[in-house]
């Protein structure tokens, strides 16, 4: 349960990572206009830095999780040999 919430968080992170890149970009083609570096450009550069921390956190403590996981599944397979070699 807690490695699917994971997983959809992140997914629920990477469509704003989509959407700010892309404002960023269309900002860069814009006509007429120099390049500039006003509050909304520097906002854009801050949202899309937020989101990608944490997307990567996100995926540090799924690994975690996943690891924890596996960690568990090998110890219940253990006891379960040690059970069946007890028991026989």
């Amino acid at each position: 349960n807690n490695i699917r919430d994971l997983k959809q968080a992140i997914a629920d992170k990477e469509n704003p990572l989509k959407v700010a890149h892309t404002r960023l970009d269309k900002r860069s083609l814009r006509p007429n206009v120099e390049l500039c570096r006003d509050p909304v450009q520097y906002r854009l550069v801050g949202e899309v830095g937020e989101i990608t921390v944490s997307i990567d956190r996100l995926r540090m403590r799924l690994a975690e999780a996943e690891a924890s996981l596996m960690a568990l599944l090998r110890n219940k397979e253990r006891l379960e040999d040690d059970i069946e070699v007890k028991t026989n």
